[in-house]
């Protein structure tokens, strides 16, 4: 058995320093907090080459007990200290050491329950985390919470830290809706058009869902009410053509695709083509908000083959939990544009802010 002690500015920084070195199969031995000039934590934590060999471990800040051994006591821990105020979204370099941190929790996790072990917590982060679980945050999400505050009234201060907004409600000269089928991307067209108008702005919307019974008959039907040209294409030429036309004329041009899946491979390269305009186009990847978050994320990671510029949710109003929409915004560090809060057009949609999705994450019932 190896055992070697680790030191970092955080808990979650020493597990990533634990993973790294001993692997996701080491185990926290202790751990402890270091006050003074320069405060850090100190983890011990052991790797056992021998397989057949288990372990016996005793519980820590972040440490774990054996499902076996009811009886075994906790070590005392102190909490983490807590910044003066939480820094600001990363970026660059920053958002690759997030990643990297994130992983780390979500592989010592899942190390810890393959291996038969059990996390144990002292009773103020064990509430962050259970606070957080509850409202549908992922585990390793919420123990990096808990790594910065045990105070529950200081939550929303510390989620507000990780979420990134649209900044203005401007938009490039042509904007793109994309997303899984029934997401609501034109109904959501229908919104923002009629948001552009009201602003005084010319729109035009080009409609390419020629695929859903009824789709471009409800764009339509929209675009007649709102008082907006509307052209529907069935190729990319087509599409290009209709958006140099429009583009001389209009000062903003939806444009509504078509919903399939999107592990379909053949969707996601046809939308790539549509993508390489020479018209500024700004791509928004629209999710449904009462989504499952395995599949929120899996079409995520589909449709990041394609340049997305912002993430918009939808059915806010259907929601029960929103600890989804957080663990989207913290691990992909896409900015929010807006949000659409019910089926009314043109109303029912808000330009994302900071503190309406941070009050959002920390509801457990929807009540929009």
């Amino acid at each position: 058995m190896k055992i070697k002690k680790f030191t970092a500015k955080t808990f979650a920084l020493a597990l990533a320093q634990v993973r790294k070195e001993l692997s996701e199969d080491a185990i926290i031995l202790s751990s402890e907090e270091k006050k003074g000039l320069r405060p850090h934590v100190e983890v011990t934590a052991a790797i056992d080459f021998d397989a057949a060999e288990a372990p016996s471990v005793r519980g820590s800040q972040f440490g774990v007990r054996s499902k076996p051994q009811a009886d075994s006591s906790d070590l005392p821990a102190p909490d983490s200290l807590q910044p003066s105020r939480p820094s600001a979204a990363p970026s660059g370099a920053g958002v690759e050491e997030l990643k990297a941190e994130l992983s780390g929790l979500k592989t010592m996790l899942e190390g810890m329950k393959n291996s038969g072990y059990e996390m144990s917590l002292p009773a103020a982060k064990r509430a962050v985390v259970n606070f957080l679980t509850e409202r549908s945050v992922r585990q390793e999400y919420a123990l990096r919470l808990s790594d910065k505050t045990t105070d529950l009234s200081e939550i929303p201060l510390y989620l507000s830290a990780d979420i990134r907004v649209k900044r203005s409600p401007l938009m490039r000269k042509a904007v793109m809706l994309i997303g899984p089928t029934g997401v609501g991307k034109t109904t959501t067209i229908a919104k923002l058009a009629a948001q552009a108008v009201k602003a005084g702005k010319k729109a035009a919307v080009i409609n390419l869902d020629t695929y859903r019974i009824g789709a471009a008959e409800q764009a339509r039907i929209y675009s007649r009410i709102i008082g907006i040209p509307l052209a529907t294409a069935t190729t990319t030429a087509e599409f290009r053509s209709n958006l140099i036309k429009f583009s001389e004329s209009r000062d903003v041009v939806f444009i509504d695709t078509t919903g399939r899946n999107p592990r379909d491979e053949s969707y996601i390269r046809a939308l790539s083509e549509l993508c390489a305009s020479d018209i500024p186009l700004e791509t928004h990847l629209l999710m449904n908000a009462n989504g499952d978050d395995e599949c929120m994320i899996e079409a995520y990671r589909s449709y990041s083959r394609l340049p997305i510029d912002y993430i918009a949710f939808t059915k806010v109003d259907e929601a029960v939990r929103f600890g989804s929409l957080y663990n989207l915004i913290l691990t992909y560090q896409k900015p929010v544009a807006y949000l659409t809060t019910g089926q009314r057009v043109p109303g029912d949609i808000e330009y994302a802010t900071v503190g309406r999705l941070a009050g959002l994450i920390v509801k457990k019932e929807c009540s929009v």
